[in-house]
């Protein structure tokens, strides 16, 4: 109860009248639909869309995907892509499967159903930015990165989001995006943000980055301004690890089971 107080007086006080917590689009305490993982997918983290409703997920302990049918509630095949490891977010790109590490490395599965193709890119990036969330931006042809662990710019402390150019597979040394830490203050206290997941929501063009720690969903324009915050302090958000949104705006969220099982989560566009 004093952590949900919390997190309503942080909203509440926030100077910015649009950092304040917004509920109109979505219902986050009330998902219209639940999905159950099975054993396999208790350490279920990022999630896309292989043709709906069949979706793709990756366990981060694992170098398999994992075709799941959202209509069926069945896993439907899985493709080992790679050796054990921590593997934490992935996105389809037409018939190519990018899949992001921990440690920043990406990997590029071509025929992933038959005899996978795998490519390497091994970036600047480390075990120290702990990278999280990976998602395909179609219109600049890039995939962005969202790190973990903050990073320091200009001796300011930052959350970053990083683009990887799909024209000539590098990553820009420069952030697309970043996240001053001044954003995320309470009563002069840090309130701790820590990305683990983002996509697009086609509907309303904006950046959405969910962060298992503090259990918190930022909504930004595509310039990098943060325009909403919004709070995943529900019994049924364990871990949020995985983001995607389907054309008509409904968004999806997958959960790391922890103690229980995994789940994913799906809450109706409503505006």
């Amino acid at each position: 109860m004093f952590k949900n107080v919390f997190l309503l007086l942080f909203f509440m006080t926030c100077k910015n009248p649009k950092s304040e917590i917004n509920s109109s689009i979505y219902h986050l305490n009330e998902p219209s639909r639940v999905w159950e993982m099975p054993k396999k997918l208790v350490e279920i983290s990022g999630i896309s869309v292989l043709n709906f409703p069949n979706i793709l997920s990756v366990n981060d302990e694992e170098g398999k995907l994992y075709a799941y049918n959202l209509e069926t509630k069945t896993v439907e095949d899985t493709y080992k892509f790679g050796k054990d490891g921590d593997y934490e977010d992935l996105v389809v790109v037409d018939d190519v499967i990018y899949v992001l590490k921990s440690n920043g490395t990406i990997y590029e599965i071509n025929n992933f159903n038959k005899k996978p193709k795998v490519k390497k890119y091994k970036t600047f990036l480390s075990e120290k930015e702990d990278t999280e969330g990976l998602y395909f931006d179609k219109e600049r042809n890039r995939l962005l990165i969202a790190c973990k662990e903050e990073v320091k710019i200009n001796n300011e402390t930052k959350n970053v989001i990083y683009a990887f150019n799909l024209d000539t597979n590098t990553l820009n040394k420069t952030p697309a995006y970043s996240i001053s830490k001044q954003d995320f203050k309470f009563q002069n206290k840090k309130h701790h943000f820590a990305p683990s997941g983002l996509a697009i929501n086609p509907k309303t063009n904006t950046l959405f980055i969910i962060s298992s720690v503090g259990k918190l969903m930022v909504e930004m324009n595509l310039d990098g301004d943060i325009l909403n915050k919004y709070s995943l302090d529900y019994p049924l958000f364990k871990q949020p690890e995985g983001i995607f949104f389907s054309e008509n705006g409904d968004l999806y969220i997958s959960n790391e089971g922890r103690k229980g099982k995994g789940n994913i989560l799906k809450f109706d566009y409503i505006k």
